[in-house]
């Protein structure tokens, strides 16, 4: 407000005539920066995405889901994975009880590798890893199919033990 501005002559106050994007230096650099760290990111291609293979890549939901019981269905899933990333899972949901089996990879981009199950409660929103593995992806849906009928009375709670029979390939 110190610096007068003569309207008869329709002159700008200094910080505005130097141009549109006028103002402190540091801002004008902060601008800058911005601007050029978008040009560059305008260049990137799809060269720089990686793909990985997932669940959804190598189960037919549709096809295993004309293996299960009526009660059953099959579907795929996102669920996180560790601490931040995220994984493709089979979760097989017994629809009456709300209880879910989850068939999830050992390792986030193998899913015919190791496999761990998970119970998961859609009523208590709670997921509690289980005691069993398989070797292999196909293993864990033999498994799976061969004792969906006992899995179906623990969740009913007509059962009271995991479905055995199966060892899997580490201390679990």
């Amino acid at each position: 407000m110190g610096e007068r501005t003569d309207v008869t002559r329709g002159s700008l106050p200094r910080e505005r005539s130097a141009g549109r994007f006028s103002g402190p230096d540091g801002l004008r650099d902060v601008v800058e920066r911005i601007l050029a760290w978008l040009r560059e990111r305008r260049g990137s291609g799809l060269e720089r995405v990686s793909t990985a293979t997932t669940m959804r890549n190598v189960v037919d939901t549709d096809a295993l889901a004309e293996e299960t019981p009526a009660k059953w269905s099959v579907r795929h899933d996102v669920v996180t994975y560790g601490a931040d990333s995220l994984t493709d899972v089979l979760v097989f949901r017994h629809d009456p009880s709300r209880q879910d089996l989850v068939v999830m990879p050992e390792r986030n981009t193998e899913p015919e590798g190791e496999i761990s199950f998970y119970h998961a409660d859609r009523t208590k929103g709670a997921r509690h890893l289980l005691s069993i593995g398989a070797d292999s992806l196909t293993a864990a849906l033999s498994y799976v199919l061969e004792r969906i009928e006992r899995f179906e009375r623990l969740f009913t709670g007509r059962g009271t033990e995991l479905p055995s029979g199966y060892t899997g390939p580490s201390d679990r």
